[in-house]
């Protein structure tokens, strides 16, 4: 696997999650009573899931063996998930502190902490996720040579 293979990937997912961000930021404040699942909303969140797990994917394929396929992953994910979910708590922070006004009367360090909390979850999501994704992916590179000829 290349060195350029990690920070790539990084940069990838990190753009993906910054797309999804900045239209749920969009979408936010033209609701209107409660929040409901739209299918576009929910098309561009399965469409990034997928994006994101082929490239942890291609990640995995590419690494020389399963635990460099792992800690690729787990690297890869906890980078992308801290720049990336920073990224996107920024994003969102305006229109999520203007919905929590709207229905809620609480702190001003409320919608900070969640926000952060959120950051700290998608690390650590990501981490976890990015690891397993890899290391399937090394077991299906495997899987695939050591076929016989037909």
């Amino acid at each position: 696997m290349t060195k350029a293979a990690t920070p790539i990937a990084t940069a990838l997912l990190i753009v993906i999650g910054a797309i999804e961000a900045r239209v749920s930021a969009q979408q936010l404040p033209e609701s209107v009573g409660r929040l409901r699942l739209e299918s576009a909303g929910v098309m561009l969140t399965a469409a990034g899931l997928l994006a994101s797990a082929v490239i942890y994917l291609v990640l995995g394929y590419l690494a020389a063996d399963d635990r460099r396929a792992l800690r690729t992953g787990v690297v890869t994910g906890a980078l992308a998930g801290l720049v990336g979910g920073a990224l996107r708590a920024f994003i969102i922070s305006g229109a999520i502190t203007d919905l929590v006004v709207r229905y809620a009367s609480v702190p001003e360090w409320f919608v900070p902490v969640a926000l952060a909390i959120f950051v700290v979850l998608s690390c650590a999501g990501s981490a976890m996720g990015g690891g397993a994704i890899a290391w399937t992916g090394r077991r299906i590179n495997r899987a695939a040579r050591s076929r016989p000829p037909a």
